[in-house]
């Protein structure tokens, strides 16, 4: 008898256990071209790695995902709905959103125009709808109309944070106001979130800096862990741009600052660049290919890093001009236009030629010049 009541016991708790979900969340996908448009034959085996990360400060970690021809499978310990970023090798990164004893499929070609397909979850169908509806347009602004009415309509959908973060808030010239409007017209729910709590703290006391503000005390480690900091930069112009290794229009526009760099090295210019990333040999690795030879600085802590929200920037590439009394000149100014203010701003400082006037050096003279 004890022994058939043993037996039930165990067949019980092997049908509990089967009947309960799973509390992890897993990630799967078949994705092709990863690294490009790279070729391969159809009997080859290749591996790729993706990088998981947090869209905000619910999930702090990256995680790596080894993809083989495409296909992968990962599974994550999530408590909550979180934000995620996955970004592939080629630099194009999704967003999606994970849930405790959620299962996402992801497919697609990530050389192909628009989104990666995700199912999965309520929160990433409605993040997929937007991008069906806005896939096709090329109008910034259109697209921002639609976002504008994604959040009104879906005051209770995460994704609508994603939204205000993507088109409103990473902006190069964000509307505070337009942002608190939004903000406004979410549920309570979204609005105790932690990025939003955050976000109205920043509107509340925000101050934009513009041309002529004054930037002073921020401090930062090189690749030697050297501290840079505003003193080592004194009586100089001074360009401080900001970057990261897996943002390849960054690291285009710091390309692009060798000539600049070269041009102007005997005219009191300098360039620190800071990097956003979080991972030390990816970013030295990209410091080596760009072959960029000025001062580099990161703390390894990303959006984090203190200089760059000292200097409130939220979005990729970004730069900022000084002048040696460490007030602002320009921002995001690229190319032809960053090169003719510098040249600008240095000629201002040679004298100049053929007009110099001769001072008399006598009291005679100082009397004939009064008649």
């Amino acid at each position: 008898m004890r022994r058939l009541f043993s037996i039930l016991m165990v067949l019980l708790c092997l049908c509990s256990c089967k009947d309960q979900p799973n509390p992890s969340f897993v990630l799967e996908g078949n994705v092709q071209k990863l690294s490009g448009d790279t070729i391969w034959h159809a009997d080859s085996v290749y591996s790729d790695t993706l990088y998981i990360y947090g869209a905000d400060a619910l999930y702090e970690r990256i995680d790596t995902i080894i993809a083989t021809n495409g296909a992968f499978h990962h599974t994550m310990d999530i408590d909550t709905v979180v934000p995620l970023w996955v970004l592939f090798p080629n630099h194009h990164r999704e967003m999606l959103f994970a849930d405790k004893g959620l299962s996402v499929v992801m497919q697609g070609d990530t050389a192909a125009m628009g989104h990666i397909r995700i199912v999965g979850g309520v929160q990433n169908a409605l993040l997929q709808s937007f991008y069906q509806q806005t896939d096709s347009i090329e109008d910034v602004e259109e697209i921002a109309q639609i976002a504008d009415s994604f959040i009104r309509v879906n005051p209770y959908a995460e994704a609508s944070i994603h939204l205000l973060r993507e088109y409103f808030v990473n902006q190069l010239h964000p509307d505070p106001v337009k942002i608190k409007e939004l903000i406004g017209s979410m549920s309570g729910n979204l609005q105790d979130n932690n990025y939003i709590s955050q976000l109205q703290k920043v509107l509340g006391a925000y101050k934009p800096l513009v041309k002529n503000s004054v930037v002073t005390n921020y401090n930062v480690r090189d690749s030697v862990g050297q501290n840079i900091s505003t003193a080592d930069y004194k009586d100089t112009y001074l360009l401080i741009t900001f970057w990261a290794s897996w943002d390849k229009e960054s690291r285009m526009r710091q390309r692009e600052l060798i000539e600049i760099k070269e041009k102007y090295k005997k005219h009191n210019f300098d360039i620190l660049s800071v990097s956003l990333d979080t991972d030390r040999e990816a970013w030295l690795r990209a410091v080596a290919e760009d072959s960029v030879t000025w001062r580099q600085a990161c703390d390894l802590e990303g959006w984090n890093t203190g200089i760059v929200q000292r200097m409130q920037i939220n979005h990729l590439p970004t730069n900022m001009l000084f002048n040696p009394q460490r007030r602002i000149q320009a921002i995001d100014l690229y190319g032809e236009d960053l090169d003719k203010k510098i040249d600008e701003l240095t000629e201002l400082k040679k004298p100049e030629k053929g007009n110099k006037k001769k001072t008399p050096t006598n009291i005679k003279a100082l009397k004939l010049n009064k008649r």
